[in-house]
């Protein structure tokens, strides 16, 4: 590592440290204003950002929405993500009676429940609302509820992040690392979350998704994946924002496993349960990332956001897709 670097990433850790005991030091109820406020200001700002969420907007809901209502939904969702932020900073402070006081839980279906014993789950969730506290919510039914994390660039912070994560006893796992490790806690009974709306790289072995009718994604496999190697649930699951604060995590009903299901399937039927979810509160998703970075060589440029690109990768990928689409068609 580079001096420069390394002196970058010390910076970093020591500013975004000190920025949270500041934030630690505040009733939580100033949370969601003071996020109201920095949401807005970085809104106006960050003009690249904005671009890209204005972009997403118009990519998945087409003329549903003029411009002025897209606006409003691309600011809305950077206001929840600025008070996510500092909710997340916030989270040594939390304790079960907090989480008690500030969460709801709604189940459709009972067997969804977190506080079932000896039931395997995988909790499907994306980055809309508190995507950050769902996890710590969710861990205060469930015993030991490892969460799957990316890994950041800098060392230090990745450090902060995981103890912030892991305020309610979370286990944060890597995905590259997490298979074999689940799998057993799976057969175990055991119950994990992950956020399965990041796009991955074609060389990474994702799942071709078609989201919002007519935009292709490659998402991660590993939850579908798991889920038929050990049998346990998939479960989607939304957080919401409560009108008068806090949150409610709503447990959707068990995706149908059948003797047909195949990883592609089943992520699908997951990530359709979810998006039914954006399509009615979009201003809590996270517009503002490139959710559509590949774009098919074969489709009009004008369907998905200006920052897609073509990859050849992306179109072998696609052939492998539809190749198994038709052999499942010709089977059934």
């Amino acid at each position: 590592m580079s001096h420069f670097k390394n002196y970058r990433y010390h910076l970093e850790y020591h500013a975004l440290r000190l920025a949270a005991l500041m934030v630690q030091c505040l009733p939580w109820r100033w949370l969601r204003p003071l996020g109201k406020a920095i949401g807005f200001f970085f809104f106006v700002l960050d003009r690249n950002r904005r671009h890209v969420a204005l972009a997403n907007i118009k990519a998945a809901f087409g003329d549903e929405y003029d411009e002025k209502g897209r606006r409003r939904i691309a600011l809305k969702s950077y206001t929840i993500f600025a008070a996510t932020f500092l909710e997340l900073l916030w989270s040594p402070r939390l304790t079960p009676k907090i989480i008690d006081k500030l969460a709801t839980i709604e189940l459709i279906d009972p067997i969804s429940s977190p506080k079932q014993q000896g039931v395997a789950v995988i909790y499907c969730c994306l980055h809309a609302a508190n995507f950050e506290w769902t996890g710590q919510i969710t861990a205060r039914y469930a015993e030991k509820f490892p969460v799957i994390a990316q890994k950041f660039k800098n060392p230090l912070l990745e450090k902060l992040f995981s103890q912030w994560r892991s305020s309610l006893g979370q286990e944060i796992l890597h995905q590259e690392q997490a298979m074999l490790k689940l799998f057993r806690y799976l057969k175990k009974g055991g119950k994990f979350g992950i956020l399965v709306d990041l796009n991955l790289k074609p060389k990474e072995g994702p799942v071709i998704v078609r989201a919002f009718d007519d935009l292709l994604v490659p998402l991660t496999r590993l939850p579908a994946e798991l889920a038929m190697r050990t049998g346990a649930l998939l479960v989607p699951v939304e957080c919401l924002i409560r009108g008068q604060g806090g949150y409610t995590l709503r447990f959707h009903a068990p995706i149908p496993m059948t003797k047909e299901s195949t990883v592609e399937s089943l992520t699908q039927d997951y990530w359709n349960v979810l998006e039914s979810g954006i399509r009615r509160h979009p201003e809590c998703w996270l517009w503002s990332y490139k959710h559509w970075r590949y774009r098919p060589s074969c489709a009009q440029k004008d369907v998905y956001p200006f920052y897609a690109q073509c990859f050849d990768e992306f179109d072998l990928l696609l052939d492998q897709w539809h190749k198994k689409s038709c052999d499942r068609h010709s089977h059934s």
